[in-house]
């Protein structure tokens, strides 16, 4: 359980948002440093367009942070160890979307001199896990900040928004690309609808997950990794078939 402390503040810190202070309640500081480093990876990663190699590394940095903020805040365990784990399982369910976008629709590519789980990179689940863990928190907080349906619209608006730039960051890096049109950039515009859906589900499943049980988790992560091929299939047949 979270819980929230009065401190001394000093000047400065008090000038600040609460949720921006490092010693605030709740990890809004260490999740926007998450997302603040991820773009930064990605951004290094497209510049020296390396391939997989860059991808693994890339993981390796933000598990790295990851496991420093586990380690510093023992209070934000309980939320962000179980947001790990929701995004884990989800992130090996998810195999099987990439699988099918490769198989199915003919619209995903993959280089073909890489480490490989099933049909898709090696590192894969992991980037799913970093990448729900971000999510999964902001889904989180606006499921405790707004009514229910904002929430899903503004998380679904957001998963538009934000995860498009990794996809055209991993175009640039040589991780992956797409053949189906119409696109926005290198991303087909399904796919801008595909990864709004996925992030809009997010306050549904993450609200409360601090409190549950790890099996509860595992199930809510399963949850998710069935909504994603499901969504990824009428999101392409409605917007992938130009």
């Amino acid at each position: 359980m979270l819980k929230y402390e009065k401190a001394e503040l000093s000047p400065a810190s008090a000038a600040m948002p609460l949720s921006l202070r490092w010693d605030a309640p709740l990890p809004d500081l260490a999740f926007l440093g998450l997302f603040l480093l991820m773009a930064l990876c990605h951004l290094v990663s497209a510049l020296l367009a390396l391939g997989w190699i860059t991808a693994a590394i890339c993981d390796g940095i933000v598990l790295g942070y990851l496991a420093a903020i586990l380690l510093a805040r023992p209070e934000w365990r309980p939320l962000i160890g179980r947001l790990l784990l929701f995004g884990l399982v989800a992130g090996v369910i998810e195999l099987a979307t990439d699988a099918a976008g490769e198989q199915i629709a003919r619209s995903l590519v993959y280089p073909a001199d890489e480490p490989t789980l099933w049909q898709s990179p090696a590192y894969m689940p992991l980037s799913w896990m970093i990448v729900l863990t971000l999510l999964g928190y902001l889904g989180w907080r606006l499921a405790g900040l707004l009514p229910l349906w904002q929430a899903v619209a503004l998380g679904g608006l957001a998963g538009m928004l934000i995860i498009p730039f990794y996809e055209e960051s991993a175009w640039y890096a040589g991780w992956w690309r797409y053949t189906t049109l119409p696109r926005l950039g290198h991303t087909p515009i399904y796919v801008f609808l595909f990864e709004g859906a996925i992030v809009a589900i997010l306050p549904l499943l993450a609200r409360g997950l601090e409190r549950l049980p790890l099996g509860w988790v595992a199930a809510r992560g399963l949850i998710l990794g069935a909504w994603m091929p499901l969504v990824a299939f009428v999101s392409w047949r409605l917007l992938g078939q130009g």
